[in-house]
């Protein structure tokens, strides 16, 4: 496992999508905010990681752009070609990644890598001491552990949950948007919101089978009305066909923004040869009538 505190470069195949996601993904926050004045906070749910959190305000929370991680980052500070985790860090970004060494909810074995491997390792790259604040949250065993530099001064801040798949997340410095993410985090097979996330979850599923299969027909059928107005059928075969090239690649639903109302899936076309570049798209679903339906999508054209 590449641990989030060691540098590691931006997914570069994944950056032409990403100014196009970051404004979908802003201009559903604005929207979701406007609908549901009331409703959840906004989350950030990984599907392949297995946890949420609230997204901070004027935060973007992506989980395609560096593979295996959650990036968490300032709406005016995307991430940028070449960048690393260490320059992100710099501007505010939060990581999220789930500790793959860990499995099964084992404290015991949480700790001892936490001791043993994440503090031993904070001190062998910063040369410097290391703070560990053992804690709890939400009947979760939890660490908090800081790399310090001279002065005490924080170098480098990570949160550690030992949930079913234990997560890591890590930041520059115990910012406020570490806060958010860190302790509103989580655990997707335990959570309140799991019903409606794994409906969430299988309609997005449904909608991507059929992207694949390029069928125009089910996919207007099971949309909401706004949708059915703004994409028609002859539209709707014309956008298919653009992005024919990759649609029959197997698809990962990474995650997504959810607020109980609409849920933004963030998928990744696989490659499927050494020659091939993964490529990213978007999904929208709405709830309607407590169904979930296809809202808009926006795909990459080859």
């Amino acid at each position: 496992m590449k641990r989030l505190h060691i540098s590691r470069k931006i997914y570069l195949p994944f950056l032409g999508l990403v100014l196009v996601l970051t404004a979908w993904l802003i201009y559903s926050r604005v929207w979701h905010k406007s609908v549901e004045p009331a409703g959840l906070d906004l989350k950030y749910v990984s599907l392949s990681g297995g946890y949420l959190f609230s997204v901070p305000a004027k935060y973007i929370a992506n989980g395609v752009t560096m593979s295996g991680v959650t990036l968490v980052y300032p709406e005016a500070s995307p991430p940028e070609d070449g960048q690393s985790l260490n320059d992100l860090y710099l501007q505010g970004t939060v990581a999220v990644q789930p500790i793959g060494e860990l499995k099964d909810d084992n404290p015991e074995a949480f700790m001892t890598y936490i001791k043993d491997v994440l503090v031993a390792d904070l001190g062998k790259i910063f040369k410097g001491a290391t703070d560990l604040r053992p804690a709890t949250q939400k009947d979760a065993v939890t660490a908090e552990v800081y790399a310090l530099g001279e002065a005490g001064k924080r170098l480098r801040a990570n949160y550690a949950i030992d949930f079913t798949q234990p997560v890591l997340v890590a930041a520059g410095d115990r910012s406020d948007a570490f806060l958010t993410v860190g302790f509103t985090m989580e655990d997707l097979k335990k959570t309140s919101l799991k019903s409606d996330i794994d409906q969430a979850a299988e309609a997005t599923k449904d909608i991507a089978q059929k992207l694949q299969q390029q069928n125009s027909v089910d996919l207007r059928k099971n949309a909401t009305a706004g949708f059915k107005k703004k994409m028609t059928e002859e539209k709707l075969v014309d956008t298919l066909n653009k992005s024919a090239q990759y649609l029959k690649r197997p698809i990962n639903i990474v995650g997504g923004l959810y607020d109980g109302k609409f849920f933004v899936a963030q998928l990744v076309f696989e490659a499927k040869t050494a020659a091939e570049q993964p490529i990213s798209g978007i999904v929208s679903l709405q709830k309607v009538d407590n169904t979930w339906k296809l809202d808009g999508f926006q795909l990459s054209e080859l």
